[in-house]
């Protein structure tokens, strides 16, 4: 799984419904999905070798009223869409939880089928 750290290093933190927006969990969700595209290419050396996005699974940490952990994820999805078009269309599940590790807002698992 990845978690949201920019460039510089620093994590993004805060709970969805409490002291983080929707639209900034989904933004982190965002960089999460960056984060994993530059992991798979200094892995794979290029991201033409990744053939498909099969699944995402995304870890939302939720205030108890928040239910849009769906939506939050959709940040990492579109992005997905947006870099691999159909290749990057995947199954996905959204959880909320009450704590992250770090404080993070989002925490995401992907799997992804790549070229021999």
């Amino acid at each position: 799984g990845h978690i949201p750290q920019t460039p510089d290093g620093e994590l993004l933190t805060g709970r969805l419904g409490e002291n983080m927006t929707l639209e900034e969990g989904q933004a982190a969700a965002e960089l999460i999905a960056l984060n994993m595209c530059s992991t798979m290419r200094e892995e794979l050396g290029d991201l033409d070798k990744v053939k498909h996005v099969l699944r995402l699974t995304g870890f939302v940490n939720s205030a108890a009223d928040f239910t849009l952990q769906h939506k939050v994820v959709d940040g990492a999805s579109n992005f997905f869409w947006k870099v691999f078009g159909d290749k990057g269309v995947h199954a996905r599940s959204a959880y909320g939880t009450s704590t992250l590790p770090l404080g993070i807002p989002v925490e995401i698992e992907a799997i992804v089928l790549i070229e021999d």
